[in-house]
């Protein structure tokens, strides 16, 4: 699997994707949501990001790029087994603080009731609680 770069990717026309990014990140395609700065180093925040992703049911990490801080996760439907990818980019954003863009997306139809969404989201709320700023 080749991992896309998520400030030059192009969302495709399906509903069943989600891209959250932090504010001022230049990107093609429109986030779907801001992610907020954290008082975390880059590598921190991708420590902590793991421990979330990974604690969920049927997640695995797939693709990784240590020198961009970018790691790609799958992580399948519980009863057919269907992929999603969850790319995320670790941004340093200076003076101790850091961010990421993260992508969700179904591989496989057209609608996702909104998954991706919770998905990303979810993920967002448990870093922001796990890193004590929420």
């Amino acid at each position: 699997m080749t991992m896309i770069d998520l400030a030059d990717f192009k969302m495709g026309w399906r509903p069943n994707q989600f891209f959250a990014a932090p504010a001022g990140y230049e990107a093609r395609a429109q986030p779907m949501a801001t992610v907020p700065d954290y008082q975390a180093s880059v590598e921190e925040l991708e420590a902590a990001f793991r421990t979330i992703a990974l604690a969920a049911p049927r997640v695995s990490v797939v693709g990784e790029d240590a020198a961009h801080h970018r790691v790609d996760f799958v992580q399948r439907s519980a009863l057919f087994k269907f992929p999603d990818t969850i790319s995320v980019q670790f941004l340093d954003r200076g003076e101790g603080r850091s961010s990421l863009a993260i992508y969700s997306r179904a591989h496989v139809g057209i609608g996702d009731m909104g998954v991706n969404k919770k998905r990303v989201l979810g993920w967002l709320a448990a870093l922001k609680e796990k890193l004590g700023e929420g």
